[in-house]
């Protein structure tokens, strides 16, 4: 893997075969950067270039954030033009990493030649009606109101690392079939008193983000890949994506969570790899 470094940005380039860009998480509320993960590792082994970044104060990228979409689509931008990649370029998200690609398939659109939205949404709104917490209840589930007090502290920047990663683990654990596949972090001694991460004010800007009424502007081949399972970006999310995005298709893989790519990697591969190589329609 090559890491390459353009002025405090750290950008990835991984495996060979066709490039395709994927964003990273842009809240970096992960345990390694996106080239390194798991969505990097199935299109790597599936014979693709993964060309990614660490947003701005997480990782190994320096530079001073903003913590917005409009730095995760210059970021992108940058990253395919300090790895050599011309223009436009497959791009392949998931979660938050997928908002950011449709961002960039909306806003910039001469950068995206075909489009896979993994366990994606439109924006804040499609999250707040459809996504976690509501797939539990508040008058039986201590979940919903474990993430309703965590949530709102971490939006307004009241929060802790503590209070940070116990809410990665209770959203992480829900967003699995298999709650064994789920990555959770460790809480150490003393987080209670440490700040929430940085780029925690993700949270608070992501909510000025919204690409309904803007779907019909995507020109890029779309695929929206959502689990059965999914109580993050339920298929509903998928379906408004679907309905948006013109010539778009939907598969929903049925024995999945939010990370089909980690409970049906082979059939997740077969899907994905069929669409990135085929030609761009002229």
């Amino acid at each position: 893997m090559d890491i390459l470094e353009h002025e405090g940005l750290a950008v990835y380039r991984r495996g060979t075969g066709p490039p395709v860009l994927v964003p990273p998480y842009p809240h970096a509320s992960t345990h390694r950067p996106m080239a390194e993960d798991l969505l990097a590792d199935v299109l790597v082994g599936a014979g693709f270039a993964v060309v990614s970044f660490d947003p701005p104060g997480a990782y190994r990228s320096s530079r001073p954030m903003r913590g917005d979409m409009p730095e995760m689509l210059d970021c992108c931008a940058e990253a395919l033009a300090v790895a050599g990649i011309g223009v436009p370029v497959s791009t392949v998200g998931n979660s938050m990493s997928s908002l950011c690609a449709l961002g960039l398939a909306v806003e910039r659109p001469d950068l995206v030649a075909r489009l896979v939205l993994v366990g994606s949404l439109s924006g804040f709104p499609a999250a707040r009606r459809w996504g976690i917490p509501h797939n539990w209840s508040p008058w039986r589930d201590r979940q919903w109101w474990q993430c309703m007090w965590w949530g709102t502290r971490h939006m307004v920047g009241r929060g802790t690392l503590a209070s940070y990663r116990r809410l990665d683990n209770l959203v992480e654990g829900a967003s699995y079939v298999d709650p064994r596949l789920a990555e959770p972090f460790v809480i150490e001694r003393g987080d209670r008193r440490r700040p929430q991460p940085a780029r925690a004010i993700w949270l608070q800007t992501v909510r000025e983000v919204d690409y309904h009424r803007r779907l019909t502007e995507v020109t890029a081949p779309t695929l929206v890949a959502v689990g059965r399972h999914d109580p993050q970006t339920p298929i509903p999310c998928a379906r408004e994506l679907v309905a948006g995005i013109t010539g778009s298709r939907l598969v929903v893989f049925e024995r999945s969570g939010h990370a089909p790519f980690v409970e049906e990697p082979e059939a997740f591969t077969r899907e994905v790899d069929t669409f990135l190589r085929q030609p761009r329609p002229s």
